[in-house]
């Protein structure tokens, strides 16, 4: 499974790498970005290539969504503690009430130990 894994991580290198001579003319083009705040003059840039702008996309929705994740985590710690608190307070009460009723039953009879079977023979 390992030398499985070692051979699809080296495909999908390969293939990205392939992708990405493939289109380094495009990947390397200056893009002309403009963006206007309606209260200052635009603000252009002119020094950005393509690839950063894809790379920085990239990063963005990376750190979006771990952002996103992020509190659903917290939550689902929250409720993880408190789901544990309840078990083991559960826990307490069934060993306590195990012991209570071990009071009352009073001393358990020994039972035989297993004997073992004897194959009976057909004549």
């Amino acid at each position: 499974m390992k030398r499985i894994r070692i051979a699809l991580l080296i495909a999908v290198l390969g293939f990205s790498g392939l992708l990405v001579y493939q289109n380094l003319e495009y990947l390397l083009t200056p893009a002309s970005l403009r963006v206007d705040f309606w209260v200052t003059s635009p603000f252009y840039s002119n020094g950005i290539i393509n690839a950063q702008l894809i790379l920085g996309a990239f990063l963005a929705g990376l750190l979006i969504s771990y952002f996103f994740g992020l509190s659903l985590r917290f939550k689902n710690n929250k409720i993880i503690k408190s789901l544990n608190t309840t078990l083991n307070s559960q826990m307490e009460t069934i060993s306590a009430l195990k012991n209570e009723l071990s009071k009352f039953q009073g001393p358990t009879p020994q039972q035989d130990p297993p004997q073992s079977e004897v194959p009976v023979e057909n004549t």
